[in-house]
């Protein structure tokens, strides 16, 4: 995962993508615990980077996976709306939009990605 981040920030987005893929990975073969074992998500990391890669269809897909194991997460509907909005599927962004405003309307942050950070 740091290794991701570390390739990200220096702009080496292909290796960034690699290093975060496997973090991914190895997070899906985590067993199951409370508290988890792992709190920062690669996958929302893993779509973020995507973005900034230029590769918004392969950045849904990713946050598409994040829903299907973590409804309405909000990180991940925030990332979404954005990919949709890169790929121009305007219509999908704003249905994806509302959920987002639901899952995200008491938060005290604003979200400018859909990792915490840059």
């Amino acid at each position: 995962m740091l290794a991701g981040e570390i390739a990200a920030a220096r702009g080496r987005y292909e290796s960034a993508v690699a290093h975060l893929e496997r973090a991914v990975r190895y997070e899906d073969a985590l067993v199951y615990t409370e508290p988890a074992e792992w709190h920062y998500p690669p996958r929302l990391a893993l779509g973020a980077i995507l973005l900034k890669a230029g590769r918004p269809d392969e950045a849904e897909t990713v946050y598409w996976e994040d829903l299907k194991r973590n409804r309405d997460n909000g990180w991940a509907l925030f990332g979404l709306q954005q990919a949709l909005i890169a790929q121009k599927k305007e219509a999908e962004a704003k249905v994806i939009e509302a959920r987002f405003k639901k899952a995200w309307e008491h938060a005290d942050i604003t979200l400018t990605a859909s990792r915490f950070g840059r």
